[in-house]
């Protein structure tokens, strides 16, 4: 049986995306030095960030390695290599993407230093490029976070991590339009991403879409489809007041009751054909009261 080898240290990933264990000082090592593992992030599931790594045997050539990573197959004699961290997804306070492993004392924090972006079923990505040494070429890899956007308070973009109950993105954000015709059913934020004092900050404009709806109690519900048959909801509690031009406004808040700096504006006309019944009933609420009243109440996802 081969002999087990322990080391000791923090986890970080270096400027290649490899996984590097800086190490700390012991009996048998020494700090500062460092364990590079070659290989790859492929996986971002709930509260774990697993690494693959390949070993091929010696005496490939780069055009074998090259063509078998092209056919999307693995040359013979090749070992491969799983390591699977726990811990946290979360959003640092430059809403970076950071991953905080679980360890006894303080927890390791590996960093994706670049700009995430939106795809097309409104789930946040990340992708990044190394370059292999052995082929010489940049490989390119997407990250998915699978997960679901909510709104918790005025300057606060929350995306929940599907099937966990740790891992969360807390973005600061600021709302991009305050006002919102519903007929157009997006909702639009600006955020930074990036250090300042390193580099100038990435603007990024986040526009999440869906379709404006009527709870039961007269609240909104804002629903979006996330692709496959995935639909989820956000659902708000609201002020609701007339204006002299008989536009309806619905000024939402957030889970405490607060405001949440959004008003949704609703024209007669439009109400009325979006949803007759709904119509009626806040007619005969606002007939009965001249004051922007409360309605409905929040429920998270």
């Amino acid at each position: 049986m081969p002999s087990k080898v322990s080391f000791i240290g923090n986890w970080k990933l270096n400027s290649n995306y490899d996984l590097e264990l800086n190490l700390g000082e012991t009996k048998s090592q020494y700090k500062g030095e460092r364990l590079i593992l070659k290989g790859e992030i492929i996986s971002t599931d709930s509260d774990t960030l697993t690494f693959e790594i390949i070993t091929h045997k010696q005496g490939l050539s780069p055009s074998e390695l090259s063509r078998s990573r092209f056919k999307g197959t693995v040359p013979e004699a090749t070992h491969i290599q799983i390591i699977k961290l726990t811990g946290s997804w979360q959003a640092d306070e430059f809403n970076r993407i950071i991953f905080m492993i679980k360890k006894k004392a303080s927890p390791d924090v590996i960093t994706l230093e670049g700009s995430w972006q939106i795809n097309q079923n409104q789930q946040i990505t990340y992708t990044y490029e190394k370059t292999d040494l052995k082929t010489k070429s940049k490989i390119s890899n997407t990250l998915t976070f699978q997960g679901f956007w909510q709104l918790g308070s005025a300057n606060k973009l929350t995306y929940i991590f599907k099937h966990s109950s740790d891992s969360k993105f807390d973005f600061r954000a600021q709302i991009e339009t305050p006002t919102i015709y519903p007929q157009k059913g997006v909702i639009k934020y600006r955020l930074g991403i990036g250090i300042r004092e390193e580099r100038p900050t990435k603007e990024k404009l986040i526009s999440l879409y869906g379709a404006w709806k009527f709870s039961r109690q007269l609240g909104l519900v804002f629903q979006m489809d996330y692709g496959e048959g995935e639909i989820k909801q956000i659902e708000f509690s609201a002020d609701i007041s007339v204006t002299q031009r008989n536009e309806i406004i619905f000024s939402l808040k957030d889970t405490k009751g607060e405001p949440l700096g959004l008003d949704i504006t609703f024209t007669h006309s439009f109400l009325n054909k979006l949803d007759a019944e709904t119509f009626l009933r806040l007619k005969d609420f606002l007939d009965k009261k001249e004051a922007a009243i409360e309605a409905g109440v929040r429920i998270p996802f």
